[in-house]
């Protein structure tokens, strides 16, 4: 009896592995520069967009200029001192460590009306990340506590109503004490400023203000991490945080489509355009010659790639 010998195997095209398959790497990579080389980092949205959220209390956003969104980054010139303060990711919007937290005369010079804290209840240093600074001088404290992973997307949602909910109440007592209201121009300095911060600044609170630019100002994955990094380039976003934020924006983008074809109203780029296109293509109900030639080439381009797809083997004689 004959034993093949390894001559008579085919070498595999790449080597084998018995891990658990693992989804692909979710690569940001850096901004694109302008003439000047730097950074560009606008948010382009029409402010009539913040109705159409989901989310309640956007309507101190109108009042809010998206043009100084990022007036400075720190691309260039983040210092590795910088991660122990917060950094304004958004005018009424900082993130930062606990340490920032605790700095009465960091939150008093920054006029930080309101600090939020995100934690990990599982966590020993859960209990240390509470203000005393924020009681002292009288701000609003507010205070998230998660579990794991899996209730940190209805943390985002939760976390994101609060700081509208702050902003707003206040934009709302400046326009009752103001005698001529704020509509006439676009106010530079809201009335409200909230700190997100968890112990480090970059982990939860992170993935806090990521998921509010993705869900107020509809950004994806990609640019919500470049706005942040801009500002506080130590926050890492590791794959586990890009992972659980692609599916917080699946969720956006899958409510939006909803809410878009319960209301009638189609959005630029997106599913409202698409099915407005395909409604007006299927006002006929007959197909021409062209539409149907071009059918029959498809199927057989269709059958020309199966067959091509049969000869690939996993390995090589």
């Amino acid at each position: 009896m004959s034993y093949p010998s390894d001559a008579d195997y085919a070498p595999p095209q790449q080597g084998w592995s018995y891990r658990v398959p693992s989804p692909p790497h979710i690569r940001v990579p850096p901004p694109e520069c302008n003439k000047l080389g730097i950074p560009d980092l606008r948010i382009d949205l029409d402010p009539s967009n913040f109705d159409c959220t989901g989310f309640g209390n956007t309507e101190f956003l109108k009042t809010i200029s998206t043009d100084i969104f990022i007036r400075d980054n720190n691309y260039k010139d983040w210092k590795y001192e910088q991660r122990r303060t917060a950094q304004e990711v958004l005018p009424f919007l900082w993130l930062g460590p606990v340490a920032a937290a605790r700095d009465t005369s960091f939150l008093q010079s920054h006029q930080i009306s309101m600090v939020l804290a995100i934690r990990n209840i599982q966590s020993g240093e859960a209990i240390r990340l509470r203000s005393k600074a924020a009681l002292q001088i009288g701000i609003e404290s507010k205070t998230i506590d998660v579990a794991g992973n899996h209730e940190l997307i209805p943390a985002l949602l939760r976390g994101i109503e609060i700081i509208n909910a702050h902003v707003s109440d206040l934009h709302k007592k400046q326009q009752a004490e103001t005698v001529f209201p704020s509509n006439i121009g676009v106010s530079v300095s809201p009335p409200g400023k909230v700190l997100v911060y968890c112990e480090s600044g970059n982990e939860l609170s992170a993935i806090l203000v990521a998921a509010y630019l993705m869900a107020i100002y509809s950004v994806d994955l990609v640019k919500a991490i470049q706005l942040i990094q801009s500002q506080r380039f130590c926050a890492p976003f590791d794959d586990a945080s890009k992972f659980l934020l692609r599916t917080f924006g699946d969720i956006l983008q899958a409510q939006r489509d909803s809410r878009r074809a319960t209301t009638g109203a189609p959005h630029k780029g997106t599913a409202g355009d698409r099915s407005q296109s395909l409604a007006i293509k299927s006002k006929g109900s007959k197909r021409n010659l062209d539409e149907t030639y071009n059918e029959e080439q498809d199927g057989e381009m269709d059958i020309e790639w199966d067959e091509a797809r049969k000869g690939y083997a996993p390995f090589q004689g």
